[in-house]
């Protein structure tokens, strides 16, 4: 979708400029133009009848918290600052059983609980960080009762589902793919009913959940419109509006950062070394994205002391996501992930 503009992305899936919504009108990110999408007819969140909900992939983590690729951080940042902004509650997916059903079993349960008990920390940590935001409704998709209840509701609509397009859920450009295998199309029906307001309100708790507004970036598009088209069937007065913010890039700024090689992804986790040496490699394109991310609480020409941006926001990341271990590691009597950073393979290539 790189090699597309924005205006062909908007008329190719229906969508309209998040820019020409009135209720977006200060909304920092949309200013930004990081959040630049809508679905038509799109109602913002409303404090006391709304939530906000989001779900950032774990791509290729393996269970390990400092293999977490940045694009985390970006997809979990943009729902909180929504929410923050309307002051509504904030609910985000930690898709732990999603990534261990394509994983395969060569990772054990134990660590994949370990690791989302980790990964909980991780985001509260950013939670905190977000300036009068308030810690998110977490959602854990390896809960048996949560993965029992998505099974169940996946189940229940798929005949309502088109084949075809389940095969092509996240393909935005036509293009010629590989077929998605059974666990896969298992893991998308799953995420295609995790947006409905029912099952929202269902894992939440929430008596009535009438409107959720998902704040994911565009890659998420054809999931979010497949559950919106289930509505009418199901929940014909209950609302589902999409805005969509840019989906990360790798480091070169030719695909999406979830599906680059290791030379293009930069890990949360990576030594500050080999950070900067794929921060030195990015087209002025790629650094801007990461400049606009998560604006910094000084001016928008440098972070601390006139520090770089980009570096900043590693530095934050990676401080937040150090912290956050180490204090989960002193609860539950374990090794710190920073511990076994001489062994991470994610390092500057040769």
């Amino acid at each position: 979708m790189y090699d597309r503009s924005p205006e062909w992305l908007l008329e190719h899936r229906g969508m309209e400029s998040a820019s020409t919504v009135s209720a977006l009108a200060d909304y920092r990110p949309v200013a930004a133009g990081m959040a630049f999408a809508t679905n038509q007819e799109f109602q913002g969140p409303q404090s006391g009848g709304s939530l906000v909900i989001g779900g950032a992939c774990l791509s290729g983590c393996a269970a390990r918290l400092d293999r977490l690729r940045l694009e985390f951080v970006a997809d979990t940042v943009h729902p909180l600052l929504l929410a923050a902004c309307a002051g509504t509650p904030c609910v985000l997916y930690l898709p732990i059983a999603e990534e261990a059903i394509v994983s395969g079993p060569s990772i054990g349960l134990p660590a994949w609980q370990s690791f989302g008990d980790r990964l909980e920390v991780f985001v509260n940590a950013l939670a905190d960080a977000i300036p009068d935001g308030q810690r998110p409704i977490l959602i854990r998709t390896d809960a048996p009762e949560v993965s029992t209840h998505l099974e169940t509701a996946a189940d229940q609509v798929s005949v309502l589902l088109d084949q075809r397009e389940m095969e092509e859920l996240y393909t935005i450009v036509p293009a010629r793919a590989q077929r998605p295998g059974t666990a896969r199309l298992r893991q998308y029906r799953r995420s295609i009913v995790s947006y409905l307001p029912s099952v929202v309100a269902a894992l939440t708790g929430y008596a009535d959940v009438q409107h959720v507004v998902v704040a994911e970036n565009f890659h998420q598009v054809r999931a979010i419109d497949a559950a919106r088209r289930l509505l009418p069937a199901l929940a014909p007065s209950a609302r589902l509006d999409h805005l969509a913010h840019l989906p990360s890039p790798s480091v070169s700024g030719t695909s999406r950062m979830a599906r680059a090689s290791e030379r293009s992804v930069i890990f949360c986790g990576e030594a500050p070394e080999a950070q900067a040496e794929k921060v030195r490699r990015m087209p002025a394109a790629v650094r801007c994205f990461w400049e606009r991310v998560w604006p910094p609480p000084s001016d928008a020409r440098g972070g601390p002391d006139g520090q770089d941006l980009v570096a900043a926001l590693l530095e934050r990341a990676r401080a937040l996501l150090r912290d956050a271990d180490r204090s989960y590691a002193s609860s539950a009597n374990s090794a710190p992930f920073d511990d076994r950073l001489e062994s991470f393979e994610g390092t500057t290539p040769s």
